[in-house]
């Protein structure tokens, strides 16, 4: 295959993962992958697309391949590290972000990174003191803002939390992350006016932002209002479709129909 075969069908792949094909984009980068397997990015974006189908454990088998003809990618060091933190394997997460700081000691989201393990570890002082680190480096990082303002709210800090999330919003109003942080702080303040205000935003922004809808409609069904809440839990599910939200889809489906029951009795 030639340059511009390879890059139509890494583009194929991606489209198909971008629409939520997931069986599709790991197929075609399966296809990618058996042609061209001493390319470390064969077994990322194939790594990618099967982690994308749920398959976590063969996921970070391909990026450990991946890896081990590009020792020094940190971009992947990081998808890899993020992987091992989803399967609950914290301490070889750690090793990862590390890895990334060995590369680039002055990478503050590798910091960030580190903190959030800690944070899973509930050393939450520590996870505290590594957002703040990356903070000196990169003040107006949005990724530390919002994991800073997670791990105050945990702490009980509400005000600080609330700055954080603030300031991220101030610094990147394009973020739907930052708004969408604000929004689920303020939902659990029960300010439900903000939270929706918040969640709103942070769908206008990213109309496929699915957790916002989950929110909002959680809002709505605090205010009574039904068939707001139906159609902001539709909307989850519309753009909803990872495998690992398997539960929460079909709880969502359960909720729907119950609303609708309720609909019908008034």
């Amino acid at each position: 295959m030639n340059d511009t075969v390879l890059n139509s069908t890494v583009q194929k792949g991606l489209v198909l993962l971008d629409h939520g094909k997931v069986t599709e984009a790991v197929s075609v980068f399966k296809d990618y992958w058996e042609q061209n397997k001493t390319l470390p990015e064969s077994w990322f974006y194939l790594g990618d697309a099967l982690a994308e189908e749920g398959r976590l454990n063969d996921a970070i088998a391909h990026y450990r391949e991946g890896l081990a003809l590009s020792p020094e990618d940190a971009d992947a060091l990081t998808t890899l590290g993020d992987m091992l933190l989803e399967s609950g394997k914290q301490k070889e997460a750690l090793a990862c972000y590390q890895s990334v700081l060995e590369i680039d000691p002055k990478d503050a989201d590798a910091i960030v990174s580190i903190g959030l393990v800690y944070n899973s570890q509930d050393r939450s002082e520590d996870a505290i003191r590594a957002f703040r680190q990356a903070l000196e480096l990169e003040p107006e990082n949005v990724f530390a803002l919002n994991a800073l303002g997670d791990a105050l709210y945990g702490q009980g800090d509400v005000e600080g939390a609330i700055a954080a999330f603030s300031k991220g919003v101030e610094i990147d109003p394009e973020d739907p992350a930052a708004h969408f942080n604000l929004g689920e702080l303020y939902y659990d303040l029960e300010e439900l006016e903000e939270a929706e205000d918040s969640c709103r935003k942070a769908v206008q922004l990213d109309p496929a932002y699915s957790m916002a809808y989950l929110t909002l409609g959680g809002i709505c069904m605090d205010q009574d209002r039904i068939a707001d809440a139906i159609t902001c839990f539709e909307s989850y599910l519309k753009h909803e479709k990872s495998v690992q939200a398997a539960d929460m889809i079909a709880e969502v489906k359960a909720v729907i129909e119950g609303l609708k029951e309720e609909l019908k009795g008034s």
